[in-house]
């Protein structure tokens, strides 16, 4: 069994809130143990999550069918950047709300990418935000359908073509995270 790993100290720690109150101090997860800080109040602010987006040191989770993307049954893989590129554009978040309500077009299939949060063990990957500093990582669906289906399709061949593939099934009691571990590290595959 994997260790829970040690949650990150918080940007605030002198705040006083109700759930800090009920929960403790604010952390990133207080119950999943994820070692990401989600600083979920800045989703909306369109420089942090464009540069962050963008940034060399980002790894992004795939899932097609909800299926994740691993080395093996028991270990993730991560995608870099110019790996899902040709799928998600090469900004879907440069554009405000405002912006993309106005030009929206629902016979357009939007590829679903999702801001997991900010590994700050890793202050080391260069990235960083005002007082935020860390590895960023995003979650993608590369499930083949609509207006991407081609896209996907390559995304998802491209990663099988280095020995990757998604682990199906309802659950995965065995798939863990590359914990602490770095690109070149020769067990873990880092795209």
């Amino acid at each position: 069994m994997v260790p829970q790993p040690e949650l990150p100290d918080p940007a605030h720690h002198y705040l006083d809130s109700m759930l800090s109150r009920k929960f403790g101090r604010e952390v990133a997860n207080y119950f999943s143990g994820s070692p990401l800080n989600r600083v979920s109040f800045l989703r909306a602010d369109h420089g942090f999550i464009s540069k962050a987006l963008v940034h060399p040191s980002t790894s992004f989770l795939l899932f097609n069918d909800l299926s994740p993307l691993a080395n093996d049954p028991t270990q993730l893989a991560y995608a870099k950047y110019n790996d899902v590129r040709s799928l998600i554009g090469d900004n879907p978040f440069e554009k405000t709300e405002e912006e993309l309500i106005k030009e929206y077009n629902s016979s357009v299939t939007l590829p679903l990418v999702l801001f997991l949060g900010l590994d700050e063990r890793k202050t080391n990957s260069g990235f960083e935000h005002k007082i935020y500093k860390g590895q960023p990582f995003f979650a993608v669906d590369v499930t083949p359908k609509g207006t991407v289906k081609k896209e996907a399709e390559g995304v998802i061949e491209a990663m099988r073509a280095k020995g990757l593939s998604f682990i199906e099934g309802r659950m995965h009691m065995t798939l863990n995270a590359p914990e602490g571990k770095e690109p070149h590290d020769t067990k873990v595959k880092w795209y």
